[in-house]
């Protein structure tokens, strides 16, 4: 039996991928800001302020690329997951349409194959 709903089976295959590719570079870009917090650019964010980034500049650089990180991660995972319950969603639906047509279609070749099926006439 072929499979009906094709473009909506490309869409939710499309959203997985999405979903996969948003979580590799999500955290390859929360791995680079964490490394460039580390490495020192968080100087920045202090002239930034108005102070001299001589004073904390390692810590700054540090706690600015761990927090960077985490939360690119955390926000990565979310879209992530979220994403990839959208492709699963359409994939879930077009299953109950085929198994609720399956069972239509088997419910009506045991209805008339029944030896004691009795027709309902009205106006008779």
């Amino acid at each position: 039996m072929d499979k009906k709903y094709r473009v909506l089976r490309t869409i939710a295959t499309l959203w997985k991928v999405l979903a996969w590719i948003l979580l590799i570079v999500g955290i390859l870009s929360s791995l680079g800001i964490l490394l460039i917090g580390i490495l020192g650019s968080g100087g920045l964010v202090l002239r930034y302020l108005g102070q001299d980034p001589g004073l904390v500049r390692g810590a700054m650089s540090t706690v600015s690329g761990i927090v960077g990180f985490m939360g690119g991660l955390i926000a990565t995972i979310v879209y992530f997951l979220i994403l990839y319950a959208i492709g699963e969603l359409i994939d879930l639906l077009l299953s109950i349409e085929e198994n609720t047509r399956l069972a239509a279609k088997a419910m009506q070749g045991q209805a008339s194959s029944h030896p004691y099926q009795t027709t309902l006439s009205l106006g008779e």
